[in-house]
């Protein structure tokens, strides 16, 4: 376990930072070329949020006056992007919205920890992206190789280090890049290896190959706001549910169990983690994605009341609440709720208004460009196969009209039936739009016929057979 030791080696030179640091001024700042709108969303790691107005030459900047060192968040048309500030830092971000990740640099003070963090993310997602077919290797391989990996990318970090001085909380967040980066592809070995529901299958991994968790921090507040932190603690969470009720139900089965699996998770999630912070988010995204997903109201409301009994954060209760809610308007055989869009000629109309036969509603953020022609493309073969039944598109972002139909023109789509949100944040509350892949499946006359589909579902073509 020859990687692992090295963690350890590493891990021992991360401090705390000290209640007694000296606060002094920081400043982010930056430019954006092509802006989906005129402003960016800062996050703090004490959760206050700022909006920052871009000015003429779409420049924005910030000097915080209560600071305390940590992961920040930047929000700009949806898109997220994490930066490390600490004392003394002084830094600027150059941002190209049309290859948001990959187009930020960094420049002044600070710049070079934020530089190589953001580096490492985009090395480790191609990374990840490129090694999928590791998937089929067998459980000992697929460890050694995951060893390999984490033993490369920490010798990296070392080089790094011996010629760049960096703080503990740099280098405990760069590890932490790492380390949970390839844990997480452990915790989805099984089920991309054997298959969902191949459970028995799962008792064939060797006794080494969870090892890992004897690392695992489930209070970890420097990370609750690190997007690799969070990937990996919600498949971990999975798999020990799935492992308890595997082990007291030999026929469990996920398909029709799934209210019992995802109440274990609350259960798991209520157990392990006590800082409220990251305990309140893990509780509010189960719940989310279930209820979301759900074609019962009746189990949705017995996890709604779990959830409820768990979470100590009133917002997220209310939250939880409108989505169950507005979950239990969008059953079959309710009328589609009257949301305004914006169609290509710039009109404001209702949504209930454009409807003349079967038709399918799908969804796209200018957050995922994958996604965003992915589906285009998905729905131009779905609507040779289905003549009878008509597709509508839905951008969900608040976008400057320009950068909308710059995006439909610049992949040669058609236009006639792409709309977008008059009110983005209402209308995907009312419609509990959590997840892009989502669709809406409404009669001749806008009454649902189903709410709960996914555009990308092996089995959505045999779905929409039954609708023609």
């Amino acid at each position: 376990m020859k990687p692992i030791h090295l963690l350890y080696g590493l891990l021992i030179f991360v401090g705390c930072q000290t209640n007694s640091e000296v606060m002094k001024p920081v400043f982010v700042g930056g430019d954006i070329i092509n802006p989906s709108n005129n402003y960016v969303v800062l996050y703090d790691n004490q959760n206050n949020i700022d909006t920052l107005f871009l000015n003429e030459d779409n420049r924005f900047s910030h000097y915080f006056t209560n600071f305390k060192p940590g992961i920040h968040s930047l929000v700009h048309g949806g898109k997220h992007q994490s930066l490390l500030l600490e004392n003394n830092d002084s830094v600027m971000m150059h941002i190209n919205t049309h290859d948001f990740d990959e187009s930020i640099v960094f420049n002044g003070t600070g710049a070079k920890k934020n530089n190589y963090l953001i580096n490492l993310l985009l090395k480790l997602e191609k990374e990840g992206s490129e090694t999928n077919g590791d998937y089929a290797k067998s459980p000992e391989a697929y460890h050694q190789s995951i060893e390999s990996y984490i033993s490369k990318n920490c010798r990296d970090l070392e080089s790094f280090l011996k010629i760049n001085t960096n703080s503990d909380l740099f280098k405990k967040v760069a590890l932490s890049s790492i380390k949970y980066h390839y844990f997480t592809r452990k915790e989805l070995y099984p089920f991309r290896h054997f298959g969902v529901n191949s459970f028995s299958n799962f008792k064939k991994l060797p006794s080494s190959f969870y090892e890992f968790r004897k690392e695992i921090v489930y209070n970890d507040i420097d990370l609750k706001d690190f997007y690799p932190y969070y990937n990996f603690l919600f498949p971990h969470i999975n798999n020990l549910a799935i492992e308890q009720l595997t082990t007291s139900n030999k026929e469990f089965n996920l398909d029709k169990h799934k209210l019992d699996y995802t109440t274990r998770k609350l259960q798991l999630i209520d157990s392990l983690v006590t800082n409220t912070m990251i305990k309140n988010n893990l509780l509010k995204y189960t719940t989310r994605n279930f209820i979301s997903n759900s074609k019962s109201i009746d189990q949705s409301y017995i996890l709604y009341q779990s959830f409820l009994d768990k979470s100590t954060n009133q917002k997220d209760k209310k939250y939880i609440k409108d989505l169950f809610k507005n979950a239990q308007g969008l059953q079959p055989g309710y009328p589609l709720p009257a949301i305004e869009v914006i169609n290509h000629t710039n009109e404001t109309v209702n949504v209930n208004t454009i409807f003349d036969k079967t038709t399918l509603i799908y969804f796209w953020d200018n957050a995922s460009r994958y996604h965003f022609e992915n589906s285009h493309i998905k729905v131009k073969t779905l609507q040779e196969k289905f003549p009878t039944i008509d597709i509508v598109s839905i951008n969900i972002n608040s976008m400057h009209t320009y950068v909308w139909k710059n995006m439909i023109f610049g992949n040669q789509f058609k236009i006639n039936n792409e709309y977008r949100f008059a009110d983005p944040s209402y209308a995907k509350k009312r419609l509990a739009i959590n997840y892009i892949k989502k669709v809406l499946i409404v009669d001749s006359k806008g009454m649902i016929l189903n709410a709960t589909a996914d555009l990308f579902d092996p089995e959505f073509e045999t779905l929409l057979k039954t609708y023609k």
